[in-house]
């Protein structure tokens, strides 16, 4: 870097190194269970937690919540690490689980016909709830040097590229590329109005809509702002004010149940029938916009906001085994 904090052109690329990374992790942790009797036994847990971190990990390329180009091991601006600091992309805020197991209290020896249907049924299930995932939206441009789109728009679409030292004085000029801080990467974060936002079922699965996508370009104005004016450039040479890992993914539930009925043949021959449902109740737990790659994650793509993809349906199997 140069005197006044000018990248050097005679660099194309510089790996720094640099052990600065701080995590902090706060949880509060609760109990509560029933131990067998009667036939019947429950826990119950939750968790409350939170993980903070400036960055969990070196660049871990397309393995990455971000993807390739957005990895943890990106840095928006080495002078300044505090900017990064922010949820973990594995700060799950709640989760709360609950287990049971019940058998059934009467006919255990499965004496006469009625002991024979009745007795040996045992009932058991697992629900789990998590509020979701962080991750943050990723600013792309496709190819193209993202310095040569620094200008100034004198109309509402015309833009003269290249900027005076009175023009960047005054912060007219603007950057429709994906480095608005101009340290040569593209991943920069852009301003944004509001902490958070809730989108509802429909909205993880079709994509959030175009009036969230931020597309700079050098023919129009008012591709600066997203038409809902959530996202927006910084100024020339600024890093945005939107806080790493700031919005959080769709939460998951989940209810796996089974259903066992022990059957006495005789005293040495015992034969078990089971039932078991994952996801019995079929509920669409969408995985995160970047879950199969970036694109979902581009506040210029036309799919921005979009799950990618959702986990398992429900699933049923049964089994019969016998024990001598």
């Amino acid at each position: 870097v140069q005197s006044g904090g000018r990248r050097n052109p005679k660099l194309s690329l510089v790996w720094v190194w640099y052990n600065w990374v701080n995590d902090n992790y706060h949880g509060t942790q609760l109990a509560r269970k029933k131990d067998t009797s009667h036939g019947m036994a429950l826990r119950l847990n939750h968790t409350w937690s939170h993980a903070i971190d400036d960055r969990p990990t070196w660049h871990s390329g397309s393995t990455s919540s971000k993807g390739a180009g957005g990895g943890d091991g990106y840095t928006t601006d080495l002078l300044l690490p505090g900017l990064d600091r922010g949820n973990s992309i594995f700060d799950i805020r709640q989760r709360l689980v609950a287990n049971y197991i019940f058998e059934l209290p009467f006919y255990k020896s499965q004496e006469g016909f009625l002991g024979h249907i009745l007795g040996g049924w045992q009932y058991n299930g697992i629900v789990s709830w998590q509020t979701g995932a962080h991750w943050e939206p990723w600013t792309y441009t496709n190819g193209g040097d993202p310095v040569g789109s620094i200008g100034v728009f004198t109309g509402p679409n015309t833009f003269v590229a290249g900027c005076s030292q009175a023009q960047i004085d005054s912060k007219v000029c603007v950057n429709a590329g994906g480095d608005y801080n101009l340290d040569g990467i593209r991943n920069d974060r852009p301003n944004a109005s509001a902490s958070h936002f809730t989108p509802s079922h429909d909205q993880w699965a079709n994509g959030w809509g175009s009036d969230f996508q931020l597309a700079p370009n050098t023919s129009d104005a008012s591709s600066l702002t997203s038409a809902n004016g959530l996202f927006s450039v910084p100024c020339l040479g600024c890093n945005g004010n939107m806080a790493r890992n700031s919005f959080v993914g769709p939460s998951y539930v989940s209810w796996e149940t089974s259903l066992f009925k022990n059957i006495r043949v005789t005293e040495r021959v015992k034969m078990e029938f089971r039932a078991e449902a994952f996801n019995v109740l079929n509920h669409t737990n969408f995985q995160l916009p970047g879950a199969q790659g970036a694109t979902n994650m581009r506040t210029n793509s036309g799919s921005f906001g979009q799950a990618g993809g959702a986990f398992n349906p429900r699933n049923l199997q049964f089994g019969l085994k016998i024990a001598f």
